[in-house]
């Protein structure tokens, strides 16, 4: 419950600047190219490795080495949200924008920071053996909040208002902080340095000399190398499905609607994600990903024609977010096995922003690729660069066979203990 209800929490926001903005702002007129500049202000999640160290050894207020700094940061979110629902999108000048483009900078910097502390309290909770599943509660979590935002937030603008629809997320991230108020943290990890006390500053890595650590595991050049790749073609096609939705027709509900269904799906298919992995392993797992991920970019580009039923609509939405779904369980169990001890935080913090890289770089140019080749174009591009990605991870386990040597032992070691 605590994890869950933790990524529900960054799925949340994240929900909002992802998947309501882009559709939202497009309505009221704003241009390809701006709606792709939304993305460029998730730089902090990029960056967040470099106060990450810091995160994972200060011990907040005294409240707990993660638990601080993710109650800290839910009520960050909330004030940038509450300011938010003060700007109505409809009557914005272009210095209002300025400014709601600084709220959503500002919310993106607490969200990022949370999640430093909650990959480190989840690494620690989750033994190898059940990371597969882990990762699946972990990105249902998330993707329960991407569906309340994303699709309920969508028919609620419609119905209510923006003002009143954004308050009502302030009021969901608060009950939120419920589950890590109650969660002990000390009594659970009492060896951990910081669980009772700050931590001095002396204790505290240098990021430079964190990372050189995690530089030093061996076969990490080739992980680095699909962690750079994995997602590209994804954050290139994802961000502008609302937008082209918009241009073939749909209004904000029937949007919301078929984000709500899809996303639905890829709640429940977080749970097969585990089981592949948990089944396949990382190797097999992860390229079957990469390909199934091209197979579904490659089909969204029959929604450009706008010729389309709003069953086929659902159909194609629905298997992008089920391949989507699976294949973030896979790439996250996968990071997990390379986490240090007492650096977890840090070190799937610095994963994640190798991951998120050339992720963030696809959003930014999404909107100008598509404005420069259109939809279709757009579409196929990123499902070719899906299938030979597929190709690096097999390159990548031919070199390095960590992560997949470690699942080999955690599953025999569990035939012989049933």
């Amino acid at each position: 419950m605590l994890l869950i209800s933790l990524y529900f929490a960054q799925g949340f926001p994240a929900g909002l600047v992802a998947h309501v903005l882009p559709p939202v702002m497009r309505e009221h007129g704003l241009p390809l190219e701006y709606i792709g500049f939304i993305k460029l202000l998730a730089l902090p999640w990029v960056l967040k490795f470099i106060w990450a160290p810091w995160v994972d050894k200060r011990n907040l207020f005294g409240w707990g080495q993660h638990r601080g700094w993710i109650i800290a940061m839910i009520g960050w979110s909330m004030l940038m949200l509450g300011l938010m629902s003060l700007v109505a999108p409809e009557r914005m000048t272009l210095l209002m924008i300025s400014g709601f483009f600084v709220l959503i900078l500002g919310l993106n910097l607490g969200a990022s920071t949370q999640d430093i502390a909650t990959d480190g309290l989840a690494v620690k909770l989750l033994p190898p053996p059940l990371r597969g599943w882990g990762n699946a509660l972990q990105v249902g979590g998330y993707k329960i909040g991407m569906i309340v935002c994303s699709s309920l937030l969508l028919m609620s603008i419609d119905l209510v208002g923006w003002s009143v629809s954004i308050g009502f997320m302030v009021v969901v991230l608060g009950l939120c902080l419920i589950p890590v108020l109650i969660f002990n943290e000390s009594s659970t990890f009492p060896d951990t340095p910081g669980s009772g006390e700050r931590v001095s500053d002396k204790h505290i890595p240098l990021p430079l000399e964190t990372y050189l650590g995690f530089l030093k595991q061996p076969g990490i050049v080739w992980w680095i190398a699909v962690l750079l790749m994995f997602k590209l073609p994804d954050s290139l096609a994802s961000g502008m499905i609302k937008p082209m939705l918009v241009d073939v027709g749909l209004d904000l509900s029937e949007i919301g609607s078929i984000t709500l269904l899809s996303s639905l799906v890829g709640v429940a298919a977080v749970f097969a994600g585990g089981g592949v992995y948990d089944r396949l392993g990382p190797r097999n797992s992860l390229a079957g990903m990469a390909i199934l991920q091209g197979i579904s970019l490659a089909s969204i580009s029959l929604i450009a024609g706008g010729s389309l039923s709003m069953g086929e609509l659902l159909a194609l939405t629905m298997f992008e977010q089920l391949v989507d779904s699976m294949s973030n369980v896979t790439l996250f169990a996968v990071m997990m096995h390379y986490c240090r001890r007492e650096h977890e935080g840090a070190d799937y913090s610095f994963q994640a922003c190798i991951q998120i890289m050339f992720a963030g770089l696809g959003s930014v140019l999404s909107g100008v690729v598509a404005a420069l080749t259109g939809y279709e174009v757009l579409y196929w591009i990123a499902g070719g660069i899906s299938v030979l990605i597929a190709a690096l991870v097999l390159l990548h386990f031919r070199y390095s066979s960590r992560a997949q040597d470690e699942w080999q032992l955690q599953r025999e070691l569990r035939q012989k203990a049933l």
